[in-house]
C-alpha cells in the first residue's frame, strides 16, 4: 500500500452486525410506543404523574399543586389537602423519569412561549379540552405548557416499561423452552395486537405491575434449590407488582405459593420487605395509617370508599364485558387472538399459572365498572396478559409442531395464515379503539 493510499476502514465484526439487526425491532417498537403517546390522557395518569412530581421535587405525599393534573377526579382528600387515590408503586417506578421531565420543563415552556405554539405535546386534545374546562370550574391551574419535559420524559419511561415486559416475557419463554417461532408470534401478538401496546404508551399501573409481575415469575423460574438471590428478587417484584396493583395480590400470592417452598418464605418476606416498607410509609403518611388506603378516602366516587361496594357487580355481566362483547370492551371483541392464550394454557402442562388467575379475574367480574371507566376496555386483565402471551406461544407450538407437523403441508400453512389474521385483525381493533377514546 502507498503512503497516500486511504486506509482501510476495518469492517463491523459479524457478532456486532447480528447484535445490532436483533436490537433493531425492539428499538423500532420503543420510538413507536414513545411516538404514538399523546402525553397526558386521563384523570388516571394524570393522578400517577402528579404523586410521582410530589415524591420525586417535594419530598411529600400531597399533590395540591399539581391536582388539576387529576382532573379533579383520580383524587383523595384528607384534611384539607389533595391525594392521589392510586396505589403509589407505579409512581415509585415514574421517580426517576418525573425528576428528568422536571429539569426539561423550564427551557421546554420558555422556548414554547417564544414561537407561540408546543414544543412536545404535553395531552392529548380530549385531555386538554377537559383540563381547561375543569381549572375553570375548580379553580386556577398550572398551564399545560409548563409540564412538556415531565409528558415526555412519562412517555418514554411508559414505552420503556413495556419494552422490559417484552424481554421478560422472551426470558420466561425460553425457560418453558418454546422453539424461536412460537416466541416470536408471542411476542409479536402481546406487543402490537393486545392493549399491551396502547398502555405501553401511557403511565396507567397496567404495564407496571404486569412487567413487575413477570419479574416475578422470572426469577421463579431460575430458582435453583442454594439460589436465595432468586427468591429474593420474587419477593421484591411480587411485592412491587401488589403496591401498583392492590389486587393482584390475589394471583401473586398464589403463585408464590406455587413456586417456592415453604422453607423459603423467610428469604421471600425479606425480598418483598423494600416494597411493603415504602408502601406501609406512604399510606401512613398520607392517610395516617399503613392499613388506609386511597380509595378510602377517595373525593369523586363515594362507592370507592368501601370494598364491599366497589365489588358489588353482576359477576357474568362482568365476565361478559372482560372477555367477550359486552359494551364493545372485552377480549372477543377489541383483542380476539388473547382467546388463543386461554387455550393454549388450558391444553398445556403448565396450566397451573393460569389457575390462580381464576379468583382474581371473578373479583375483577364483580368490579363496578369492569369496563375500566371512560376507556371502555378490558384494561384491568393487561397485567396477566404476558402469562397469556405464554399460552399463545404454547398454543402456536402444540399446533404446528405436534398436531399438524406431520399432517398435509397447506394445513400447516393454513394454520399460520388464520393465526396471522387473527393477530392482524386485533391489531386493528385494538389500537383504532385506544386512539380513538383518548384522542
Amino acid at each position: 500500500m502507498t503512503d497516500d493510499a486511504a486506509p482501510e476502514v476495518p469492517a463491523t465484526p459479524p457478532r456486532r452486525r447480528g447484535r445490532l439487526r436483533r436490537a433493531l425491532p425492539w428499538l423500532l417498537l420503543l420510538l413507536g410506543w414513545v411516538w404514538l403517546g399523546d402525553g397526558f390522557v386521563s384523570s388516571n395518569d394524570g393522578s400517577h404523574v402528579a404523586l410521582a412530581r410530589a415524591l420525586a421535587l417535594r419530598r411529600t405525599t400531597t399533590i395540591d399543586p399539581d391536582v388539576a393534573l387529576t382532573l379533579w377526579v383520580d383524587r383523595a382528600e384528607r384534611d384539607g389537602h389533595h391525594y392521589s387515590d392510586r396505589p403509589p408503586g407505579t409512581a415509585f417506578a415514574a421517580i426517576p423519569a418525573v425528576w428528568l421531565g422536571a429539569l426539561l420543563d423550564p427551557s421546554l415552556r420558555d422556548r414554547a412561549i417564544e414561537q407561540g405554539e408546543m414544543v412536545i405535546s404535553p395531552a392529548g386534545p380530549a385531555y386538554g379540552q377537559t383540563y381547561v374546562a375543569r381549572a375553570k370550574k375548580f379553580g386556577r391551574a398550572p398551564a399545560l405548557v409548563q409540564y412538556q419535559g415531565t409528558a415526555l420524559a412519562v412517555r418514554l419511561h411508559a414505552a420503556l416499561m413495556g419494552l422490559l415486559g417484552l424481554l421478560l416475557l422472551r426470558r420466561w419463554l425460553q425457560h418453558h423452552g418454546l422453539d424461536r417461532g412460537a416466541q416470536r408470534f408471542a411476542l409479536f401478538t402481546v406487543a402490537v395486537a393486545t392493549l399491551w401496546g396502547p398502555y405501553s404508551t401511557m403511565l396507567f399501573s397496567h404495564v407496571t405491575s404486569g412487567t413487575l409481575w413477570l419479574a416475578m415469575l422470572v426469577a421463579c423460574s431460575e430458582m435453583r434449590d442454594d439460589s436465595r438471590t432468586a427468591v429474593l428478587v420474587a419477593g421484591l417484584f411480587g411485592a412491587w407488582a401488589v403496591a401498583s396493583d392492590y389486587l393482584l395480590v390475589v394471583p401473586i400470592a398464589l403463585h408464590l405459593g406455587l413456586a417456592i417452598p415453604w422453607r423459603r418464605w423467610g428469604w421471600l418476606l425479606l425480598g418483598a420487605a423494600p416494597a411493603i416498607i415504602a408502601t406501609g410509609a406512604y399510606h401512613h403518611a398520607a392517610f395516617g395509617s399503613v392499613f388506609s388506603i386511597g380509595y378510602d378516602h377517595h373525593a369523586a366516587f363515594e362507592f370507592a370508599r368501601a370494598r364491599s361496594e366497589t365489588f358489588s357487580g353482576n359477576l357474568l355481566h362482568g365476565l361478559w364485558t372482560l372477555l367477550g362483547l359486552g359494551q364493545g370492551a372485552g377480549v372477543l371483541a377489541l383483542s380476539p387472538v388473547l382467546a388463543l392464550g386461554f387455550v393454549g394454557l388450558a391444553q398445556s402442562r403448565v396450566r397451573r399459572w393460569a389457575l390462580p388467575l381464576v379468583p382474581w379475574l371473578l373479583l375483577l367480574a364483580l368490579h363496578r365498572t369492569p369496563e375500566g371507566g371512560a376507556s371502555v376496555d378490558h384494561r384491568y386483565l393487561v397485567p396477566a396478559v404476558p402469562i397469556l402471551g405464554l399460552g399463545i406461544a404454547l398454543a402456536w407450538q402444540r399446533w404446528l409442531d405436534h398436531g399438524l407437523g406431520s399432517g398435509p403441508p397447506w394445513r400447516r400453512r393454513a394454520v399460520i395464515v388464520v393465526c396471522i389474521a387473527i393477530a392482524l385483525a386485533s391489531c386493528a381493533m385494538v389500537w383504532a379503539h385506544s386512539l380513538a377514546w383518548r384522542r
